[in-house]
């Protein structure tokens, strides 16, 4: 039987860790989607939200400042994003002199799922895109 693997991407950027995790947060906004019902600690929760009305809600697992980040998906529409319950986004920052690394997995995001080809380009163009130019 294959194993199939959760979709991962590492980034090095030419930033802070702290840098990065502000992003990560309140700073979502300006890379990823409209955020609402924002608790950005552990054991809070947000919605994030975009314009074709697709919308999902995390709950913030581990909280850990300029280091690492672990949301749960607990709710989402329609009825493509449904996919997404119960995946774990696992956020790490690590430090390399005057850059950072950022790794990103979701686990739950395997190339068995309707959705994987469409996330996983879109994850891409977030990531590598918009998050990578919000940074500079």
């Amino acid at each position: 039987m294959e194993l199939l693997k959760d979709y991962t991407l590492d980034l090095e950027l030419n930033t802070t860790p702290e840098h990065i995790f502000r992003a990560l947060n309140e700073g979502m906004q300006n890379w990823w989607g409209n955020l609402s019902n924002f608790h950005f600690k552990a054991g809070g929760e947000f919605t994030i939200t975009f314009d074709n009305g697709y919308w999902w809600t995390f709950r913030i697992m581990e909280y850990t400042p300029n280091s690492e980040l672990i949301w749960k998906c607990i709710d989402g529409e329609p009825e493509f994003n449904k996919e997404w319950i119960g995946h774990v986004l696992h956020w790490t920052i690590t430090k390399n002199g005057s850059s950072a690394t950022l790794n990103f997995q979701q686990v739950g995001l395997t190339s068995k799922l309707h959705c994987y080809d469409t996330c996983a380009s879109t994850w891409n163009m977030f990531l590598k895109e918009k998050l990578k130019a919000y940074l500079i």
